[in-house]
């Protein structure tokens, strides 16, 4: 028999296998449109031509906008009876943070009371030398004296009583320690149980409010001619990699540390749901003064980088869609300058272009 006979077979499917191939091979490199499910997925970019914008990246941290940091000392010395507020808590203006027994306090109570009695005594004084000068028995210089004590009394009353508001005495030789301002308790030194001395310079409590912060960024002595005030900043932290703040510089301070040999520059930024927390480390990108070249400017996230390269999906005339690999000049955050690889007006595939990139690129 014929070898060729049963060869036949074989060849009959490997060409049936290579058929296949070929057209599925076809398939897949058949190009893509942009049709209207397509839009409803992706967005569209322009390529612009945009001045291109120098940056520089400096270090910096989170501070508490030192406007609104308060501090909260003792003016009595005693022990401390309860504490009401930790670190991190918020507190409102006048909410009671702690209370301290105090002796001191003991002693105003006193003056209370002697106050109130010595009042409550020339003001029957007064009544009676009244009624003695209309019946003409108290001469007038006695009428007088019986007034000027009783005003000397109201006086002494008032002047104590405006110490227990100032300092908020309670009864029972209580001292009770308020919030001057609404915020969040940032430091606490005080403890239950504690005896405070009335010479104590130190604050039993740091108060701030977080609704505004700084950062602090840190200039070397080289850097300083190209930073100034005004200048718009972008900042990334590590806690929120893929969230950018921004803001200006407000203040640059004309001195130089002596250890870090670094000058400061301040920004202030609104914290809103108190994300930026203090002694956070931040990256400052500082917008310096332009070149005056205009470049291809796409959005960042336009670029899909793959084996070490850059890409973007243009959108052609026809509304097909095509792999252009481009160069990137330099990257400002949300922007990137593009050298070559597209033109202006180019229609590029914004949101979910790896997607797209990756079906365009099947094997």
């Amino acid at each position: 028999m014929n070898r060729n006979l049963f060869l036949l077979p074989a060849v009959m499917i490997c060409l049936g296998a290579c058929s296949r191939s070929a057209k599925q091979q076809d398939d897949k490199i058949k190009p893509l449109s942009m049709t209207d499910s397509l839009k409803k997925v992706v967005t569209l970019d322009t390529v612009n031509m945009r001045t291109a914008a120098n940056e520089m990246m400096l270090n910096g941290r989170v501070t508490f906008n030192q406007e609104k940091v308060a501090k909260v000392y003792s003016i009595f010395g005693g022990n401390v009876t309860d504490v009401y507020a930790e670190i991190g808590d918020y507190v409102k203006k006048g909410q009671v943070l702690a209370v301290i027994r105090s002796g001191e306090v003991a002693d105003y109570q006193k003056q209370l009371n002697n106050a109130n009695q010595h009042s409550l005594v020339a003001k029957r004084n007064l009544q009676t030398a009244e009624d003695m000068s209309r019946s003409g028995m108290a001469s007038d210089r006695e009428l007088l004296q019986a007034k000027q004590e009783m005003a000397n009394a109201r006086s002494e009353q008032k002047r104590v009583k405006e110490v227990y508001n100032i300092y908020h005495i309670s009864g029972n030789s209580g001292y009770r320690i308020k919030a001057p301002v609404s915020g969040f308790v940032v430091d606490r030194k005080v403890n239950k149980d504690m005896q405070i001395r009335s010479d104590q310079n130190e604050e039993l409590f740091t108060i701030s409010g977080l609704d505004n912060v700084w950062v602090m960024a840190d200039v070397y002595e080289s850097d300083i001619s190209k930073v100034r005030e005004g200048a718009p900043v972008r900042i990334t932290t590590l806690a929120y990699p893929d969230k950018e703040f921004t803001g200006v510089i407000d203040k640059v301070y004309n001195m130089l540390d002596d250890e870090s040999k670094t000058m400061s520059a301040r920004v202030r930024l609104k914290n809103e749901h108190y994300l930026l927390k203090p002694g956070m480390f931040a990256n400052v990108f500082v917008q310096c003064q332009s070149s005056g070249k205009s470049m291809l400017c796409i959005q960042t996230k336009d670029l899909i980088f793959d084996g070490g390269k850059q890409y973007v999906v243009v959108v052609q005339q026809n509304k097909e869609l095509k792999v252009c690999e481009v160069v990137v000049d330099n990257q400002q955050g949300k922007y990137s300058y593009i050298s070559s690889g597209i033109k202006e007006g180019d229609i590029l595939v914004g949101q979910n272009a790896l997607l797209v990139y990756n079906a365009l690129n099947v094997d």
